[in-house]
């Protein structure tokens, strides 16, 4: 009887080790965290092999960054970063990136740094060459996406060299961009609103008056280099130097004729703006601002003041997700005088300077989630999209929020109630997940790991036949805080609630 028993029981062994699929499901769970579980490659052959695939096919896309609670910006312990949203100690990265390079022999396709300009200067330093001599390697053979490492040296030959091999790459520094005097065409290329200021700074300082300055831009930016999409960097945190009153943080003005010189001279197709809280470069130029050579343009100024360009673009896309001032600003227009940042301007100047009929937005996840009431802001969300009355225009935008702002609490019945739909809104079929990581800090200590979090999101509809606009605002809700927070009773009280739309099927 026990033999028999262990016949079977090693056939089953042997079914799992020959069945490739399943065999992978299984390390998958390991392998996210392989530096813990290596005592698995002694198994068999067969697991080891398995669990090195992984660990290589899961270390082609990289991401290393700094990331800390950004409630408590004054306490940011710097002895750790992440990587693949892990948490990894300053001393273990040699080895990690040693392993990663000698004995799985990885190649790295992707590498995106994120805030590595936050670093001590020291550990900022070596990171900058580990990445360099383990990941990518001296010819950077297979690397395709480069971005975010620039704000940990500001540009040096190393990554100059290694942005003629990528099909992506940024954010460019001005002497980045001077070496680029090759011919490529970029899939996607990442700038700064501070590069503009840099050009154009540069075309000044190289001429004696306006049209030697033009003449200087024109040679400046190169027809050789393309690019499909144009990624700009806004950050909405810039200062200008020796401020009178005290810093005032905002988005500043940037020269349009750079800003349409390698629009035109680089054939771009399309448009990605990210706006972000802040960057390395907080410190505004302003010897540019001293002449009357440059138009100043900002997303955030009174649109009618707004040239119209004779450009054309297939998509702009808007990145918000690590925004704080202009997500803020678009769901609220009941802001205090210091909080006011004028972005009810920014659709209109977005179609301004980048004239295109499809416009996608990102709202964040994880950082200013809207927490006030979905009615009102969800009327204030389509009072600003539609300040200009604007026509031939696709707006899609993924609106993620707070359980509790789709609830108030009644004192008068001291009883909680579920908010409705806004207005001329008209609820979609099309039922909406994804997936965010997100996770929150213990103090000032970051998470062992992000985890992805599941979102439900319901599709919400403005549409004006007459212009040809159509809205099509995506409001997305934790799963967890779905299934937690809201009970049958209450929801069959409201049953025409927001909230209720997205328990149409379940209750």
């Amino acid at each position: 009887m026990s033999v028999k028993k262990n016949s079977v029981t090693e056939t089953l062994y042997a079914k799992v080790f020959t069945n490739q699929h399943l065999l992978e499901n299984i390390l998958s769970y390991l392998s996210d965290d392989f530096s813990k579980n290596l005592d698995v490659r002694l198994v068999n052959k067969s697991i080891n092999n398995t669990f090195l695939r992984l660990i290589r096919r899961n270390h082609r896309t990289m991401k290393i960054e700094y990331a800390y609670n950004v409630k408590d910006i004054i306490i940011r312990p710097k002895d750790y970063i992440y990587i693949n949203y892990r948490k990894i100690k300053h001393q273990d990265v040699l080895p990690y990136f040693i392993f990663l390079n000698t004995a799985i022999g990885v190649k790295v396709q992707k590498i995106t740094a994120r805030k590595l300009w936050m670093l001590e200067d020291e550990f900022k330093r070596r990171l900058h060459g580990l990445i360099h001599s383990q990941l990518i390697g001296t010819n950077g053979t297979h690397i395709q996406t480069l971005i975010g490492l620039e704000e940990a040296c500001d540009g040096c030959m190393k990554c100059s060299n290694i942005a003629q091999k990528c099909l992506e790459y940024g954010p460019v520094r001005f002497s980045t961009l001077q070496t680029m005097i090759y011919s490529k065409n970029y899939k996607k290329l990442h700038v700064t609103d501070k590069l503009f200021e840099d050009i154009a700074e540069y075309c000044i300082s190289k001429s004696k008056n306006k049209e030697e300055c033009f003449k200087e831009l024109d040679e400046t930016i190169l027809s050789t280099i393309s690019c499909d999409k144009l990624a700009i960097w806004i950050n909405e945190c810039r200062v200008l130097p020796n401020e009178e009153t005290g810093p005032n943080p905002n988005h500043r003005h940037m020269p349009r004729e750079v800003i349409d010189t390698i629009l035109r001279k680089w054939n771009v197709k399309s448009i990605k703006l990210s706006m972000l809280h802040i960057t390395n470069e907080i410190l505004c130029s302003v010897e540019w601002l001293q002449y009357d050579y440059f138009t100043r343009v900002r997303l955030n100024d009174p649109y009618s003041e707004t040239k119209q360009s004779d450009l054309k673009f297939n998509h702009v896309e808007v990145s918000l997700s690590y925004s704080f001032y202009c997500v803020k600003n678009l769901g609220n227009r009941e802001l205090i005088e210091s909080e006011y940042r004028g972005y009810d301007n920014f659709i209109p100047n977005i179609r301004r300077i980048f004239p295109t009929d499809r416009i996608t937005m990102d709202l964040s996840h994880w950082f200013a989630i809207a927490d006030t009431e979905i009615e009102k802001k969800m009327s204030t969300i389509l009072q600003v999209v539609t300040i200009e009355k604007p026509q031939k225009l696709n707006l899609d935008m993924k609106f993620f929020v707070k359980s509790g702002i789709v609830k108030k609490f009644n004192e008068e019945t001291n009883k909680e109630e579920l908010l409705g739909i806004a207005p001329r809104y008209v609820l979609q079929e099309k039922r909406l997940h994804c997936f965010k990581k997100s996770s929150p800090f213990n103090a000032e200590h970051g998470p062992e790991v992000f985890l992805d979090n599941k979102w439900i999101g319901r599709r919400f509809q403005v549409e004006h036949a007459e212009n040809q606009f159509n809205f099509n605002l995506d409001v997305y809700i934790k799963e967890k805080e779905l299934e937690e927070e809201f009970n049958k009773e209450l929801l069959q009280i409201y049953q025409n609630s927001f909230v209720g739309t997205f328990f149409i099927k379940t209750i």
